[in-house]
């Protein structure tokens, strides 16, 4: 697989969002600006930051699940005994009666379980990775990737729970933001694409 059918979904996303950032800065920049715009200015900016927050993790999420459903896909054309591998997963220990089922084997994780593990954050990402069998430590482009978006991540973090100002930020940083995510997806899905 090439890649996963929700890459260019989340960056057709990120890229209208900047469209969206670009509209609000020519407003706010105008010879006469917006005053809506001028006034809300930091509301817009701690918005746009949430937002490009939450199409990483739903990216995240629904990448993570193409793996779980590609898996399945292989398991049941395979046809493997559930009992046999649950068994081998513990040999050393008695295998009861209620752990036994006579069914093909399955990976039983569904999306909304994934919630609890799914952060924007590089680092929780790295951890999650590592279940489903991705060395995040091990890619190059990750390790260059992983402090800007985890510093986009604090910053989304710190509006979210303590209400921080976002005046630090500019549009033009907002924008910068975006491309720095895109590229973490490109590069998330191609190891994740490899894995299928």
């Amino acid at each position: 697989m090439d890649n996963t059918p929700h890459k260019e979904t989340y960056c057709l996303q990120l890229d209208k969002l900047k469209d969206i950032i670009e509209t609000t800065n020519s407003r706010l920049i105008a010879d006469t600006p917006d005053t809506f715009f001028l006034e809300n200015a930091n509301f817009f900016t701690k918005s746009f930051l949430v937002i490009m927050c939450s199409y990483l993790e739903s990216y995240l999420k629904d990448s993570l699940m193409v793996i779980v459903d590609e898996t399945n896909k292989k398991l049941l054309s395979s046809n493997i005994p559930h009992n046999l591998i649950k068994w081998s997963l513990n040999i050393e220990k008695e295998f009861k009666e209620n752990d036994s089922r006579i069914e093909p084997l399955k990976v039983k994780i569904k999306k909304k379980e994934l919630d609890d593990f799914i952060s924007g954050n590089p680092f929780r990402t790295k951890d999650l990775f590592k279940k489903f069998g991705i060395l995040l430590e091990n890619d190059a482009t990750f390790k260059s990737q992983k402090d800007i978006i985890n510093s986009i991540v604090i910053k989304r973090n710190k509006i979210i729970h303590y209400n921080d100002d976002a005046s630090d930020i500019s549009n033009n940083d907002l924008k910068d933001f975006i491309v720095a995510i895109s590229e973490y997806i490109e590069n998330l899905d191609s190891l994740i694409s490899s894995h299928v």
